[in-house]
């Protein structure tokens, strides 16, 4: 697992984890191998300010076996990941940590999802609640890492044409599954409808 800390200090409120690529930016089944090739979705650029403004904490939980299947070097992952986090605080957002499992499917960790590994670390290192708390993702393996991982699911289906290779989400999803097109639509849907207190009950 790798782990990025932007701060042990987070802000006094919320926490949100959510998954990188297909719900920040733009997904490809090539892989992300370049900050050239990565490209934010708008709405979730406008999503992860209005998360700031409300002192909700953003953790982000992803997969990235590219590393270990050898398509990109750690020293480009890394400068992907600083101008990423750098052009989210541009526009007035902000991660307060990130958690990635380079590992292939085939190498048996504990942290690629959907085993909940990432999201448990993240829960020690920041004493985050078990209560009140969401995972959004744009896959159906993301919906079961966020129910291992204690955590409400919340499904971004920003396209109905994915295909197999990219996990498409299966139709045996929770009821209670959350289901919203954009993020800014998600995170609206968590944090508008309903008081913190009542969060874990929908």
């Amino acid at each position: 697992m790798l782990t990025w800390i932007n701060s042990y200090d987070p802000l006094p409120g919320e926490f949100l984890f959510l998954d990188r690529d297909g719900v920040i930016n733009a997904d490809s089944p090539d892989y992300i191998k370049s900050w050239k090739e990565y490209h934010f979705y708008p709405d979730a650029l406008k999503a992860l300010a209005w998360l700031k403004s409300r002192r909700i904490n953003a953790i982000v939980i992803s997969n990235q076996s590219a590393l270990n299947r050898g398509y990109i070097q750690h020293e480009d992952f890394w400068d992907m990941h600083t101008r990423m986090v750098a052009a989210i605080e541009e526009r007035g957002g902000a991660i307060l940590a990130a958690f990635y499992c380079p590992h292939r499917p085939d190498e048996g960790c504990s942290c690629r999802k959907p085993s909940p590994g990432m999201i448990l670390a993240a829960r020690e290192i920041f004493r985050v609640p078990s209560q009140g708390c969401f995972f959004i993702g744009d896959r159906a393996s993301d919906m079961e890492t966020a129910e291992r991982g204690g955590c409400r699911g919340v499904l971004l289906d920003r396209s109905p044409l994915k295909t197999e290779t990219m996990d498409a989400p299966a139709p045996t999803l929770d009821k209670r599954t959350l289901r919203r097109s954009t993020l800014m639509e998600a995170v609206e849907a968590i944090y508008s409808s309903s008081p913190p207190g009542l969060r874990h009950t929908q």
